[in-house]
């Protein structure tokens, strides 16, 4: 494989957003290997912020607020600073994609597929479609259009409840009575997806542990694949920790989405380990890379491979991933303790576990904040632990309840796509 970190040339990386922890550990992977990395910084609280591998810091609006205006800084800084590659870290790809031919004049290299892929895998109802329509697996989902069509899913419960455009676990809830299910049918984010005519998914809950799912293809072709097992629920349904794991049959449905898709670039897929059954029931696509770290540490270069995607050299053959690889998110675990109402004890007993490297954290290794490689890091868990450990509430803040500045909004997808799309 000939990319610029096996062969020690240094790519000038811009990374499109400063914030979500896929941003962090692209960053982690690409400073590892020595190469010089800017992002697209909209101010805030960032994972990245700090990092000794971060060359520049290019200012931009947040993307939540609006895909055009976050566009035009992009392409200024582009025009203005001599990038080799530019990698979407988040869902800046789907909005890279519909604007694809006009950014591929401004000299750096990127690999994002179609827009008409991108949009059935962005849209989840249009996701549900796709799976359907390939034969995999996911949970029995109905596809309601009003209020009263929503009520009629009580045959389902337990149930999620998903809008037909979220991230980072927002706008998705779960039922698991009739009153829930009547509250979250109330909800002014749900009856505004009827009003415009748009499609709610209903969910029946599988039980079993999560599977996230990365994968990356040239023009349809998989090119790599990563899969782990969520060991430990982190805030906001994030992964507190992973274990790498190899599931032949995730391979296979891979190759199958990525040829129908034609598709280039990175995907992500989640999905619930249905052991019952023996099946991987898929509930989310994500039309980008999740959180790398653990497929590096596998065996698996899936940021190097994009790099080469991107400058359009060849990857050679997927790489077989090492299954039992552990690591953790020491952050995530600490924040999580908060969330769930166990108070300052529980967060300083995390703290100590991870210090003494017990329970989990033994023969684990941690993926968002690599201490020993990029210190700085510590100031971030630091000043996180000293909040919650003052006071335990303050969670709220510091994960944030709003869509977070690197989201695509309900609103930005719809200028995306037209003003005709619900």
């Amino acid at each position: 494989m000939d990319d610029g970190a096996r062969t020690g040339r240094r790519c000038r990386v811009l990374l499109t957003e400063a914030s979500s922890a896929s941003a962090r550990e692209i960053l982690t992977v690409l400073g590892r290997h020595g190469h010089e990395v800017g992002v697209m910084d909209s101010g805030g609280l960032a994972f990245t912020a700090l990092s000794r591998w971060v060359k520049h810091r290019h200012k931009s609006p947040p993307f939540s607020a609006g895909p055009d205006r976050y566009l035009e800084a992009l392409r200024r800084t582009l025009e203005s600073h001599p990038y080799d590659v530019l990698l979407p870290t988040h869902e800046q790809l789907v909005a890279l994609s519909r604007h694809r031919e006009e950014f591929r004049g401004l000299g750096a290299g990127f690999a994002v597929p179609g827009f008409d892929a991108v949009r059935r895998t962005q849209d989840k109802a249009e996701a549900v479609r796709l799976l359907d329509r390939l034969g995999l697996p996911q949970p029995d989902t109905a596809l309601v259009t009003s209020e009263g069509e929503l009520l009629a899913q009580k045959e389902r419960l337990p149930l999620y409840v998903k809008l037909p455009v979220a991230t980072s676990s927002r706008g998705v809830w779960r039922a698991d009575d009739p009153a829930e299910l009547c509250r979250i049918a109330a909800l002014s984010q749900v009856r505004d997806v009827f009003a415009r005519g748009g499609e709610v998914l209903a969910q029946r809950a599988v039980t079993g542990p999560v599977v996230m799912v990365q994968a990356l293809f040239d023009r349809g072709t998989l090119v790599g694949a990563h899969t782990v097992l969520r060991s430990r629920e982190g805030v906001q349904g994030s992964a507190a920790a992973k274990e790498s794991v190899v599931l032949t049959q995730v391979t296979e449905h891979l190759a199958d989405l990525g040829a129908e898709l034609d598709w280039h670039g990175p995907l992500s897929l989640d999905a619930v380990l249905d052991r019952a059954h023996d099946l991987v029931r898929y509930i989310d696509v994500n039309p980008r890379l999740v959180e790398p770290v653990n497929a590096e540490l596998a065996g698996v270069d899936l940021v190097c491979r994009w790099l080469a995607l991107a400058r359009g050299e060849p990857t050679g053959p997927p790489p077989v991933a090492r299954s039992g690889v552990r690591t953790h998110m020491l952050l995530m675990a600490v924040v999580r303790q908060a969330e769930a109402g166990r108070g300052r004890r529980a967060v300083l007993r995390e703290l100590a576990r991870a210090a003494a490297r017990r329970g989990w954290y033994a023969g684990s290794q941690e993926e968002l904040l690599p201490l020993r490689s990029d210190p700085a890091g510590a100031l971030l868990l630091g000043a996180v632990s000293t909040c919650l450990l003052v006071a335990p509430r303050t969670w709220r803040r510091l994960a944030g309840i709003g869509a977070p500045a690197h989201a695509l909004s309900a609103e930005g997808w719809r200028q995306l796509v037209g003003a005709e799309a619900p």
